[in-house]
């Protein structure tokens, strides 16, 4: 018993209770990286169109090339680069109609770069060598300069836009394609002009009869009617006021062009 009494203050002269053991720091929560949204892969383009394509060119010339005006002073060398250069800028999203000021070829350089819409069967000889590049490209996109005897020619694959009209021609003397027999003065021919397309808007006109009677070219006969046309086929005049006719049996104003004064009708 005696033992047992010296021992117990043994027991508390320690603190107390005997001291616990650290409790376990929690380990810190695994944070997962934010996850990133895969990009959708783009639609895969359909197959460019084979049948039917129209075109927009640049013409570039040097000296020496297949009817080069006597402004062109450049070698062929540097109408390269200069063509690369227009190429660039179409790829850059610039107008190719204002870029066609800079045109080397008068035809194409008058219609703002436009060449033309053609059935493949039935493309320019002119521009065969164009054919198989053009109809690889996907609308909008642009070749690569290929050289022509007139020059270096840059083409983008614009979409093909139709309009079916209906016209009725009034000429004068002097105007592109009047025959010898057209005496009557630009002034004289706009009043014509202006007279039939009054005599077209009235109430039930017959717009194929009138231009049977009085439109001075070929599609006379067929009452005027032009088909079914696509983008860069007609005169720039005739293609603006054309397009943007709505409706079917619509008319435009008096246009006038190289080839004299027009009263358009849309038919589809």
């Amino acid at each position: 018993m005696h033992r047992l009494l010296v021992a117990l203050p043994l027991v508390f002269a320690c603190g107390g209770e005997p001291a616990k053991p650290p409790e376990k720091a929690p380990e810190p929560a695994q944070v997962e990286p934010p996850k990133v949204a895969e990009k959708p892969p783009e639609p895969a383009k359909p197959p460019p169109d084979q049948k039917e394509a129209c075109a927009q060119i640049l013409v570039v010339g040097w000296v020496g090339a297949e009817g080069a005006d006597g402004s062109i002073n450049r070698d062929e060398a540097t109408a390269k680069s200069r063509a690369d250069e227009l190429r660039g800028k179409l790829q850059s999203g610039s107008d190719i109609a204002t870029l066609a000021s800079e045109s080397d070829e008068p035809k194409t350089k008058a219609k703002r770069g436009a060449m033309g819409t053609f059935e493949r069967d039935k493309w320019p000889e002119k521009y065969a060598a164009l054919a198989d590049p053009l109809f690889n490209l996907q609308v909008g996109e642009v070749t690569e300069p290929i050289k022509f005897p007139h020059g270096w020619v840059v083409a983008k694959r614009c979409a093909v836009e139709k309009i079916h009209t209906r016209h009725i021609l009034i000429r004068y003397k002097g105007a592109k394609n009047a025959d010898a027999k057209i005496k009557r003065d630009k002034a004289a021919a706009q009043k014509l002009a202006e007279k039939l397309l009054a005599d077209a808007s009235k109430p039930g006109a017959d717009f194929e009869a009138l231009a049977r009677k009085n439109s001075e070219d070929g599609s006379a006969e067929r009452g005027g009617d032009v088909g079914s046309v696509g983008r860069g086929m007609f005169a720039p005049a005739y293609e603006d006021a054309a397009f943007a006719l709505t409706e079917p049996l619509q008319l435009t104003r008096v246009v006038e062009t190289d080839f004299g004064f027009h009263i358009i009708q849309r038919v589809d």
